[in-house]
């Protein structure tokens, strides 16, 4: 899919927002890239202090009002209400893609868990919350530090949702887009980014690998 006439708004300006913003701007995808901020003027000064002044910045709804494409880098609520509460903030997204990259996380003091318990990932709970839209997973089983380029170029980024249709917003970043399945499968991507989190930070128990790692698929996958 060409993406040179096509919208892709980044809800939130953080270190994995401003990563993957720059990442696709750098491609050759021709994308029109922005920022989707609450409060512009201070997310472009920290942009600009991050040598990213280069960044589209605009006030969220109407960043996501002139979107085809909606990548969430928020960080990610475990319960139901507070996926709810997101999807309620980006009032109405009838018909566009919605790639979340947010991972449903309990608190540290908890273990920093996924919905083991629920038994539902958060992306099929934002699905359920934003039903006239397609929502994706993507993004979330890397550190931010494999999604600059050119770092990214030629790392296999597992996603899933309703069909491969954000393979081209994959690549634009400069990943090898590897689709999985519809949305139920990011119940396993979540559980990937837990196994990825335990292994990145210490305390926690799983072996410590760092964060210069990622997973990819080895043979020949059709």
């Amino acid at each position: 899919m060409s993406l040179s006439s096509k919208t892709i708004a980044i809800v939130g300006g953080g270190s994995v927002g401003s990563t993957l913003a720059n990442s696709i701007v750098q491609s050759e995808s021709k994308a029109n890239v922005v920022v989707a901020a609450r409060d512009p003027s201070k997310t472009t000064a920290a942009l600009a202090e991050k040598k990213l002044g280069h960044l589209k910045v605009e006030p969220m709804a109407e960043a996501i009002r002139a979107a085809d494409f909606i990548i969430l880098s928020l960080p990610g609520a475990h319960e139901d209400e507070g996926i709810e509460k997101l999807a309620k903030s980006l009032g109405d997204v009838s018909g566009k893609s919605i790639i979340d990259a947010t991972n449903p996380l309990s608190e540290f003091g908890d273990g920093l868990e996924i919905r083991w318990k629920q038994g539902t990932s958060g992306g099929e709970i934002l699905q359920k919350y934003l039903p006239d839209a397609k929502v994706y997973k993507a993004f979330n089983t890397v550190g931010v530090e494999l999604m600059d380029r050119p770092r990214s170029v030629g790392t296999d980024m597992l996603f899933c949702g309703p069909d491969d249709g954000i393979e081209g917003v994959v690549a634009a970043v400069g990943f090898t887009p590897r689709y999985m399945g519809p949305i139920r499968y990011a119940r396993n991507l979540e559980a990937i980014a837990e196994l990825w989190i335990h292994c990145a930070i210490p305390p926690l128990p799983a072996r410590q690998l760092g964060r210069d790692w990622s997973l990819d698929i080895a043979g020949n996958p059709e």
